[in-house]
């Protein structure tokens, strides 16, 4: 009888186990869709600030117009983020005058820096140390994949505008002050 009941007892956790342990292993699975949207997004900081440089007074008559701290400023900094498909190309930033006209014998000089701090991703690299500004696009930065300089002053892309006097004798301003539009543009 006790023999009869372990066989009982055996058949019953055997049948057991496998119930269970099958649905133990049973499984199910379905599909995830991710959407990783390519975007580039740049900007300029601090916000709402305005460069204001000015040209240098003679030190004498009959001296040319001088250089002096007020015909630079390099309180600006250029940030960007970038996410690009596998296959996709990196990007490049733009600057032109879009709005405005430098005045004759003068030139407005940009100077971009490499990153002051690292960003994370692929940032970029500036593309020339100098740039003369005109209103025609002009590549400052390059070789951008995916990635950010962060966000805020002394992040990404330090920007160093000078006014230059060019040529004395084509100098002729007409206004007194002259109000220029710059436009950074991200792109391939």
């Amino acid at each position: 009888m006790k023999r009869r009941y372990t066989i009982l007892i055996t058949m019953l956790l055997t049948s057991l186990t496998q119930a269970f342990g099958q649905s133990y292993w049973s499984y199910d699975d379905h599909g995830i869709s991710l959407k990783m949207p390519e975007v580039s997004l740049v900007t300029v900081m601090p916000t709402n600030y305005t460069v204001n440089l000015s040209m240098g007074l003679p030190i004498a008559a009959g001296a040319k117009p001088g250089i002096d701290d007020d015909a630079m400023d390099d309180n600006t900094w250029l940030n960007y983020s970038c996410s690009v498909s596998q296959h996709g190309g990196n990007r490049k930033v733009y600057a032109q005058i879009t709005s405005g006209v430098v005045p004759e014998g003068v030139e407005l000089e940009l100077q971009v820096k490499n990153l002051n701090k690292p960003g994370r991703g692929k940032w970029g690299r500036r593309y020339r140390s100098k740039t003369i500004l005109t209103n025609q696009p002009q590549v400052v930065v390059y070789r951008i994949g995916g990635g950010c300089t962060r966000r805020g002053k002394s992040y990404g892309h330090q920007l160093i505008y000078r006014l230059k006097l060019k040529d004395i004798d084509d100098l002729a301003i007409k206004e007194p002050k002259t109000y220029l539009t710059i436009t950074y543009t991200i792109s391939d």
